[in-house]
């Protein structure tokens, strides 16, 4: 019976730490701009693409970031109501966590960019222009 109760412990622990290991994970997967339909409005999506040129702005003192993002072929709107990740620069690819609205504008509440330094040359350096609406 010892023996039993031992194995019986272990898995329950290996359970729990499994749960726990894998609360948050979102195991529906991404999304490409071009995935998007009207069937998502109202429903959490995860969506990657890239930040258009020119299309990155920041409102309302900087609490708000907005701008367009793309796949090449389809666009979307992203509004995301923090101050905007160090990362997030026009043209970078980035994984955007949110939910959908009818006017094909996420309203994001995680986004996730990648390292600039991938992107840079020994010889070049990323250049970005942020505008700012007041």
């Amino acid at each position: 019976m010892d023996k039993m109760r031992k194995t019986f412990f272990a898995s329950a622990t290996i359970v729990v730490v499994l749960l726990v290991g894998l609360w948050g994970v979102d195991l529906q997967g991404t999304l490409a701009v071009g995935e998007l339909t009207d069937e998502h409005i109202g429903k959490t999506v995860c969506v990657d693409g890239e930040v258009k040129t020119g299309t990155l702005c920041m409102l309302n003192n900087g609490s708000t970031v907005i701008f367009t993002m793309t796949d090449g072929y389809n666009e979307i709107n992203v509004s995301y109501s923090k101050p905007q990740p160090v990362n997030l620069q026009d043209g970078m690819p980035v994984t955007v966590t949110g939910t959908m609205l009818s006017d094909r504008t996420i309203d994001a509440h995680r986004i996730l960019s990648e390292c600039p330094s991938k992107y840079e040359t020994e010889n070049a350096t990323l250049n970005t222009t942020l505008k700012s609406i007041q």
